[in-house]
């Protein structure tokens, strides 16, 4: 039998807004539509159906997942990310995939089981949805092997239930969707010094649960302006008004997650070129 869910009350909607376009001192690359990209994907990350719980694992989970097994889970979806090579962006869907699920339906008795089957069928969605190839590249059953789960129908009744759960509304933008809005505009040498940085950061951040609470935008944004820290800590300055602009987050609205985001990324930021 497929593993079944309970569900709680739905949370009420959060109020959303827009924020400042994108910064025209540079020449846009869809002048036509780049603003209305910008809106949306803000309204988006900030919809109630689309965000997770800020503190699901106790008001919803009830302290079934404890903070570690959350953070063993997605290192564990990372590696089966890597090892199956799977499209940029699909690891950071499937976590919110997995976060939004578990603040609507709590787990069963066999929550560790249940919690990596989850993990599993929202990897096999989030790829599906960043490459249609990955139809191709996964199966059930081969997903069932690597997971080591009784068998791959278990995986494919998961994937509905968890689709359902979702709403079947999929596509959110995450902190590495933003962080590639952001980076549109970069020079060569930043794209090839900076991004790769924010991005190992951005990807850090997934194993913290503190950054649930977090919208990605500001995630991405923090993990920008401690790239720039970090590798050019005397030279340039972290934060500028350009920056201000692209993004609509000023030096105190980062301080929070910078803060927060130095505590789990430290060895990181201490060795930026390793």
């Amino acid at each position: 039998m497929p593993p079944k869910f309970s569900k709680p009350a739905a949370p009420a909607p959060a109020p959303v807004s827009c924020v400042a376009a994108a910064s025209t001192k540079r020449q846009r690359l869809c002048p036509d539509y780049e603003n209305d990209i910008h809106c949306n994907l803000r309204l988006r990350e900030k919809n109630a159906e689309e965000r997770p719980l800020p503190d699901y694992l106790k008001k919803v989970q009830q302290d079934r997942v404890s903070e570690s097994e959350r953070a063993s889970l997605v290192g564990w979806m990372d590696k089966f990310v890597r090892d199956h090579d799977l499209a940029d962006g699909t690891l950071h869907h499937a976590v919110a995939y997995v976060d939004r699920v578990l603040s609507v339906r709590s787990l069963t008795a066999d929550s560790g089981y249940e919690l990596r089957l989850l993990g599993a069928a929202a990897i096999f969605v989030a790829a599906k949805y960043e490459d249609q190839r990955a139809v191709w590249k996964l199966k059930a059953d081969k997903i069932a092997s690597y997971g080591e789960f009784t068998t791959g129908k278990e995986v494919l009744d998961m994937e509905r239930e968890m689709v359902e759960a979702l709403g079947y509304q999929l596509g959110g933008p995450t902190a590495h969707t933003f962080l590639g809005h952001f980076m549109r505009y970069a020079e060569e040498e930043d794209k090839t010094k900076i991004l790769p940085l924010a991005t190992r950061l951005v990807d850090q951040s997934l194993l913290d649960y503190t950054c649930v609470r977090i919208l990605p935008s500001v995630v991405a944004a923090s993990a920008i302006f401690l790239a720039r820290w970090a590798l050019n800590p005397v030279v340039d300055l972290a934060w500028n008004m350009e920056l201000e602009e692209l993004t609509g987050y000023n030096c105190s609205d980062l301080t929070a997650c910078v803060l927060v985001m130095c505590v789990f990324s430290g060895s990181i930021i201490c060795n930026p070129r390793s």
